[in-house]
């Protein structure tokens, strides 16, 4: 199930105090080596208010996410959390593009923002992760290689390694 992200902008407006809800379901985010899909869910709360043309609110979300290393390309499973405080003037501006005027207000672009800023840009597994075999693709951390390695000789950049430096 979609996670939805949108409320009416009237019931936000009509809401004599704060306007409380909270949703769950899958949202597709993609950054660097992570990734959420329809595997991962994805949980908000919010607590929000507009007075005079300022939108103010709390968001908490959990989250499960993969991430994949950047060497062996093994793939793990991640839960996470994060909780942020909003505060937008919709008279001006805003990195969001809120309009009071529009039907709805979208929190996905906070959602996905706060889901980015817990995840790391390059995952490794392990520190000591030993990656995959240049020449057959093999995980070395799982299997062992029965090739035989290239002679440094055979390459034709060898003589650069003759160089100094």
């Amino acid at each position: 199930m979609s996670l939805k992200t949108r409320i009416k902008t009237i019931d936000l407006i009509n809401s004599k105090q704060s306007f409380e809800f909270n949703q769950s379901g899958n949202l597709d985010i993609k950054f660097g080596c992570n990734f959420t899909d329809a595997k991962n869910g994805i949980g908000y709360e919010s607590n929000s208010k507009i007075e005079y043309n300022i939108l103010t609110f709390n968001m908490s979300i959990n989250f499960d996410y993969q991430a994949e290393c950047g060497r062996c390309l093994s793939v793990d499973s991640f839960d996470s959390k994060n909780s942020r405080d909003f505060s937008l003037n919709l008279d001006a501006e805003n990195d969001y593009e809120l309009d009071l005027e529009s039907e709805f207000i979208d929190f996905e672009p906070f959602i996905s923002e706060m889901i980015i800023e817990k995840l790391e840009l390059n995952y490794l597994c392990n520190t000591n992760c030993k990656g995959l075999c240049p020449d057959c693709g093999v995980n070395m951390n799982k299997n062992k290689c029965n090739h035989d390695e290239k002679k440094l000789k055979e390459s034709p950049f060898s003589s650069l390694s003759q160089l100094d430096l």
